[in-house]
């Protein structure tokens, strides 16, 4: 008798699976939105960034747009029903797909796979920044120009506090990451004194 293997999905394979199905979705939502006027597209964006911030922080509606048992048909008319004349066309149409398809667990994924695409036309790149403690306006203008400088493309800025990095900055972009920050001075100094000692036989 023949072995037949059989495949396990993998964490990492959903993972996957699901971030290129979210891209599928953006790119014809995009797609849908640019047909729509020259402006859509930011503002579909913004549309989708809502709702799908709207059903993670809603756990009842989550629960009610995931449930095996809602009929496929109850959902949609809800959905259609609560989304008419609030949502561009392009969103509406999105939404009624994903309920047809039990899609729906891919709104925030959908979400951030769009607005990537979004900054990839517009000539935007995405900058994440760490810092110990908040920027000022006049820092974040000094900050922005200078990445912009440096990239030579308009970053965004996604600016958060740690105040346990001490002082200095965290800065990434894709997969480079700048790490200015004084926890990380310290931690090196730390390092390199124990390798010192051990070496020394202190």
């Amino acid at each position: 008798m023949a072995n037949v293997e059989t495949k396990h999905e993998t964490v990492l394979d959903a993972g996957t699976t699901r971030s290129r199905l979210a891209r599928v979705y953006a790119e014809a939502l995009l797609a849908s939105a640019i047909k729509l006027s020259p402006d859509a597209p930011d503002a579909v964006g913004t549309e989708l960034t809502d709702f799908a911030k709207a059903v993670s922080e809603n756990p009842g509606l989550g629960a009610f747009l995931g449930s095996p048992i809602v009929a496929k048909k109850v959902r949609a008319t809800a959905l259609a029903t609560a989304l008419e004349g609030r949502a561009s066309r392009s969103l509406q149409g999105l939404i009624a797909v994903l309920a047809r398809n039990n899609r729906l667990n891919l709104l925030r994924g959908i979400a951030q796979a769009y607005r990537a695409l979004i900054n990839e036309r517009s000539g935007r790149v995405p900058v994440k920044i760490t810092a110990a403690v908040p920027l000022s306006d006049e820092q974040t203008t000094k900050l922005t120009a200078n990445l912009k400088d440096l990239l030579k493309q308009d970053p965004v800025l996604d600016i958060r506090v740690d105040p346990d990095l001490l002082g200095g900055l965290v800065v990434q972009v894709g997969d480079s990451v700048v790490d200015t920050s004084v926890r990380t001075r310290i931690q090196s100094l730390r390092t390199l004194l124990l390798d010192k000692g051990g070496s020394s036989g202190i």
